[in-house]
């Protein structure tokens, strides 16, 4: 027992500072553990809370993959969601113009109910062989919730 009297006359202050860094270090393995591995299993955090508002069904896709492919410059059309964002990807004939692409593609939004495109961002790839006539083409588009129209890059 004089022993410990004496090891904490002569070392109170490091023995007072060594506590403050053992609870220091505990809680920030604390902190840490429950931000990197606690919290929601869902890659998207809360940020697809109301998707089943406004849902993207098979006839919604098939439709206006179909209104698209009857355009006789269309060559094929795949569109796919993933959390927020519709992808779509329009393969046009071998002599199309950009303009005529650029304008098929932003026309064929209205084939969309305002409902997903107040939710929805969207983008759009649009490719177009090389041929005799034309340099062909790869351009990408993109419209979020909040812009106006297309954003051709």
């Amino acid at each position: 027992m004089k022993k410990l009297k004496n090891l904490w006359e002569n070392n109170k202050v490091l023995i007072v500072l060594g506590l403050i860094l053992v609870a220091c270090l505990v809680a920030i393995l604390i902190v840490s553990f429950s931000y990197f591995f606690g919290g929601s299993k869902n890659e998207y955090g809360d940020r697809l809370q109301d998707i089943e508002k406004y849902p993207i069904t098979e006839t919604i896709k098939n439709e206006y993959v179909s209104a698209l492919e009857n355009e006789k410059i269309v060559k094929d059309v795949k569109m796919h969601t993933k959390g927020k964002i519709i992808y779509i990807t329009i393969d046009f004939n071998a002599d199309t113009s950009l303009n005529d692409a650029e304008a098929k593609a932003t026309s064929s939004l209205s084939n969309l109910s305002e409902d997903i495109l107040s939710y929805y961002d969207i983008n759009i790839t649009l490719k177009c062989d090389k041929s005799e006539n034309s340099e062909g083409f790869v351009i990408l588009g993109a419209r979020n919730v909040a812009g106006s129209g297309l954003v051709w890059n």
